[in-house]
């Protein structure tokens, strides 16, 4: 990058002295400029940088001079004094879109986006058809970002999944960029937001797999299964023939379904899902884990649960839900092996998992033991 961003600043913007500077300052002052950016292209910025220091003595006021010495700072690696000249530069000339472009790309070089963001957001302000972009625009809502001004931050989103000329896949990259790495805290404070976000989304990009995906991902972390499911079957409506999408969408249904309570509807579409894949673990587990829950179907419920067993012998999820319905039924010492082999891979980090261990040992008679476990469950909880 930072060739080309040397290519970027040596575009040479014309030196401007007054006749009155020409006349009363040492002779052939434009004569030494040119000097000077000669000298920056062939490799020499620190002559460079003693010429233009001088001409900077005799001008103050010359924008031209002080961003050529901002050129000289940066072919010497010194970022930090190349952005204050080139800032200085901006001052003298506020209205030079090249300075304040050049000083952003500069910034972006520093690891300094929010700064560079601020430089772009005046920019597209200036000039929207050139610098209101999917990239600018990303910067601009990673400087509101890091300013906690969410409500300007959703803004600049907004107006990013609006503008027709942005690709698709830019947006979706954009939105689960900026998106990305929030705090619990944070990140359940702005859910609505980001919920009214993905429908402004969804209503710009009404046939976008991106748009529909994100609305039903959040939908779900706020726990809007109406409009999870509303999401899903319309991702299943645009891509019928993608099997992994349709599993995947009939899965979620189903948990929605059963987290309203509707446990017909549910169970439904779990059917519909193993008639696509008969081996589908995520729906063969959760159906189980249901019917287990209900005291009902046992058999059917100790046949799909073996069979995601089998697939993946180390998950510790599926591992205890086939040990609970063994145990549901009567057989804690075939259970307990698999709830051992749970603890192995990630068992430990479930309350659930560990007090269904600790009642299949109470069942065996190992009261220590069971002691244990329930004990690590409860703490889990707290």
């Amino acid at each position: 990058m930072k060739k080309v961003l040397l290519c970027l600043m040596l575009v040479c913007p014309l030196l401007h002295l007054s006749a009155q500077e020409l006349q009363n300052d040492v002779p052939d002052v434009e004569n030494a400029f040119l000097d000077a950016v000669m000298c920056i292209e062939e490799g020499q910025p620190d002559v460079a940088f003693v010429i233009l220091d001088s001409l900077k003595n005799i001008s103050p006021a010359n924008d031209a001079i002080r961003y050529y010495m901002g050129i000289c700072r940066y072919s010497r690696g010194d970022l930090k004094g190349a952005a204050e000249h080139i800032k200085a530069a901006s001052g003298l000339d506020p209205g030079n879109d090249w300075y304040l472009e050049t000083l952003a790309n500069l910034y972006i070089y520093m690891g300094e986006p929010s700064a560079a963001g601020d430089l772009y957001r005046t920019l597209a302000e200036r000039k929207p058809e050139r610098f209101r972009n999917s990239y600018t625009l990303a910067l601009m809502a990673d400087a509101y970002r890091l300013k906690r001004d969410y409500t300007s931050f959703f803004g600049v989103l907004k107006d990013l999944v609006a503008d027709k000329y942005i690709d698709d896949d830019q947006k979706f990259q954009t939105l689960t960029a900026a998106l990305g790495g929030f705090d619990s805290r944070t990140f359940n404070a702005i859910l609505p937001q980001m919920d009214s976000l993905m429908l402004f989304y969804t209503e710009a990009e009404p046939t976008s797999v991106h748009a529909h995906t994100l609305r039903m991902q959040i939908a779900a972390t706020r726990d809007d299964n109406r409009t999870a499911i509303e999401e899903c079957r319309t991702l299943m409506a645009l891509q019928p023939d993608d099997k992994d999408q349709q599993l995947t969408c009939l899965s979620i249904i189903g948990d929605c379904y059963h987290a309203m309570g509707e446990t017909r509807k549910a169970y439904k579409s779990y059917e519909e899902a193993l008639k696509i894949d008969p081996e589908y673990c995520p729906v063969l587990n959760n159906y189980a884990y249901y019917l287990s829950e209900q005291r009902k179907r046992l058999c059917k419920a100790t046949k799909m649960s073996r069979i995601t067993v089998e697939k993946e012998p180390d998950n510790a999820t599926y591992l205890d839900t086939y040990g609970w319905i063994l145990y549901l039924r009567g057989r804690a010492k075939e259970a307990k092996p698999y709830f051992k082999h749970a603890m192995i891979y990630g068992g430990k980090e479930s309350a659930v998992i560990l007090m269904h261990y600790a009642l299949v040992l109470e069942k065996l008679g190992e009261k220590d033991l069971a002691t244990y476990y329930r004990t690590l469950s409860e703490n889990k909880k707290k």
